[in-house]
């Protein structure tokens, strides 16, 4: 039976273009409804098994951008790590126009961030370039601030349809988006990643949940990345953190962190921060900080200030008692800034086998990029005394994953530094419990229909059961790239 002109016209299509499928990178899904095209989040697939398809093409290519962006008038972005965001310079370069709607510390963070992709693109010498620092120029001056918590128009004025940015404890200035339907029946909620109850640095969603919206939410686009991993409390996070250093140091060598430049980098040293000034972190330990672009980011956190800085630490929600105190979470003893690449390739050289204690932390935090590489294939990861130490979620197919599955650095016939994951520093909601503590602070009386995604099959089939196990009785899909969607 064929549906009516008016049924056509209220109908909603969703399709999503990465992060579906059983991937965990590259989010971008596309709206369509009245005439209108919105999209939320687009960005990059990262890791060699989700940047290239089977056929050996690239996710990140051209010819499917393309098609994807054609028509878009507005691009509504969760938050800045780069698989959420890191496509849209190329959106740019193709001629491409729209609006990109996000919050002010979003878009604070989104300039480095982009710049430095621009800058590894230039420094791998790829000849399937996507895009270049004058194409990250012209994006940011198509980025719009909106005020959390505000409804705001999107798509055709005639359409009726609002977007709200709800804050949502991930990273400093993430949220997830609710679009209302003037009709009421129709709402969607984009979780994007979602925060943890109580997160470092920018607080946790804890700290938004009253004032998230009332109204039934209808269909609900969520993130299943961490669904099959529990939550690890904050005080055990912080003992392995300091046991697994000390251990390093009680058998002769160093660790290394390889860290993500963004959130991940600032957490690490916060945490050192206050070891350092509680006594559990020597203060002839000299710390080197091999990571340009997290010292840029670092400055954008600085320059943002102490309102986009959340009091907590632990499990202590008033840990910083003063303006001051809250920017001096950054501030280390006996710091060493690397600045060149060329001295960062001296110093692998010379900390490798280092009498005295140090700490690394150097940029790339699955292990295949970034300042990490020098030290990761060079001396210090030669020395078996030496440690790696991951905080990282590790992609599929990256160097990181690889390190990780050995257990230690790889180095001919014999073995180098050992590899330890140190669990609980994910900035992802993690197992059902919380992640369903967070979902049902919203309205899913009338909950009709649930698309998964952002994770692999394993954690997506694992989210879908646990909707039916717990009453849900809305229609539950496991999308796959470019699957059609009617809401």
């Amino acid at each position: 039976m064929k549906k009516s002109p008016e049924a056509l016209n209220d109908s909603i299509i969703f399709k999503s273009y990465g992060a579906v499928g059983g991937l965990v990178t590259g989010s971008c899904h596309i709206i369509e409804f009245k005439g209108s095209k919105i999209m939320v989040d687009g960005g990059l697939f990262q890791g060699r098994d989700e940047e290239r398809t089977e056929k050996g093409n690239s996710r990140n290519g051209e010819p499917t951008t393309k098609s994807v962006a054609r028509g878009v008038t507005q691009i509504l972005v969760t938050h800045s790590h780069i698989d959420h965001m890191g496509i849209l310079p190329l959106f740019i370069r193709q001629g491409f126009t729209p609006t990109i709607l996000t919050t002010e510390a979003t878009r604070a963070f989104m300039e480095p961030m982009l710049n430095n992709s621009a800058d590894i693109q230039k420094s791998e010498h790829r000849q399937d370039r996507l895009y270049d620092k004058h194409d990250v120029d012209k994006t940011i001056k198509h980025v719009r601030v909106v005020e959390p918590f505000k409804e705001i128009p999107i798509g055709h004025k005639r359409s009726g349809i609002t977007a709200e940015f709800l804050l949502n404890g991930h990273v400093t200035g993430s949220s997830s988006v609710v679009l209302r339907n003037p009709d009421g029946k129709k709402n969607i909620l984009f979780t994007g990643d979602m925060g943890k109850p109580n997160q470092s640095l920018c607080g946790g969603y804890e700290d938004y949940v009253s004032q998230y919206p009332e109204f039934p939410i209808n269909t609900l686009v969520v993130e299943s990345t961490n669904f099959e991993r529990e939550p690890v409390p904050f005080e055990e996070k912080r003992m392995n953190f300091l046991e697994a250093i000390n251990k390093t140091w009680e058998g002769g060598g160093n660790p290394i962190f390889p860290t993500l430049s963004f959130h991940r980098t600032q957490e690490i040293m916060e945490m050192l921060h206050n070891g350092q000034r509680e006594g559990l972190i020597p203060t002839d330990c000299k710390i080197y900080i091999d990571a340009p672009l997290a010292m840029k980011l670092l400055e954008t956190f600085k320059e943002l200030g102490s309102n986009y800085l959340s009091s907590r630490y632990g499990n202590n929600p008033n840990f910083y008692e003063s303006e001051q105190s809250s920017l001096d979470r950054f501030t280390l003893r006996n710091v060493v800034i690397v600045k060149s690449h060329q001295e960062s390739r001296l110093l692998d050289q010379t900390l490798a086998n280092s009498p005295g204690k140090i700490i690394v932390i150097a940029s790339g935090g699955m292990g295949g990029y970034g300042r990490a590489v020098n030290y990761l294939r060079g001396e210090f990861g030669r020395n078996p005394k030496n440690s790696v130490l991951l905080t990282c979620y590790q992609v599929a197919g990256t160097e990181g994953a690889a390190l990780l599955s050995n257990g230690k650095v790889v180095c001919g016939s014999e073995g180098g530094a050992k590899v330890i994951k140190i669990e609980g520093f994910t900035s992802h909601i993690s197992g059902p419990r919380e992640t369903f503590t967070f979902l049902e602070r919203f309205n899913l009386t009338d909950l009709q229909t649930v698309i998964i995604t952002h994770g692999r099959d394993p954690a997506r089939e694992a989210m879908a059961t646990e909707f039916k196990v717990r009453g849900y009785n809305a229609n539950v899909i496991l999308p796959k790239i470019g699957q059609e969607i009617e809401i």
